[in-house]
């Protein structure tokens, strides 16, 4: 059995843990820059978890005999960014509170990534919007 980062293992629990409810990233089909498809079945490939750390971490495609899990994380992790992004916007704007961002986020047992990643992105609008008011953008 191979040993993964600590952190890895943290965000693979997690992302199956809410991939019923972070079911949405817009990608039909997962390609990479190539157009090359990241899932690809191989009943003698290495396992999902496997596939999507060489994916993640080192931008390796490599066969895989757990498409389904593959799928299931990639899908889960796109659809996190995008409501990183999207609650970032609405932050920005005033529409989410902090509370009850936090209360979501405890709610689903977010890391402590899942919100800094959204404080930062909320971070750089009001900057670019700093920017574009000040003309120096």
């Amino acid at each position: 059995m191979k040993k993964y980062n600590p952190n890895f293992e943290r965000d693979v629990k997690w992302y199956l843990s809410v991939r019923h409810i972070f079911n949405f990233d817009g990608t039909v089909v997962y390609c990479n820059k190539k157009g090359n498809p990241l899932i690809v079945y191989d009943r003698n490939g290495v396992d999902g978890k496997e596939a999507f750390f060489q994916w993640d971490s080192n931008g390796k495609v490599m066969a895989t005999k757990h498409p389904n899990l593959l799928h299931a994380l990639l899908k889960t992790k796109g659809s996190c960014n995008l409501h990183i992004k999207e609650y970032a916007e609405d932050r920005d704007s005033g529409v989410m509170g902090k509370i009850e961002m936090r209360a979501m986020c405890i709610y689903w047992k977010a890391p402590s990534w899942f919100r800094q990643a959204i404080e930062n992105q909320k971070m750089q609008y009001i900057n670019s919007r700093t920017f574009i008011a000040l003309g120096l953008y």
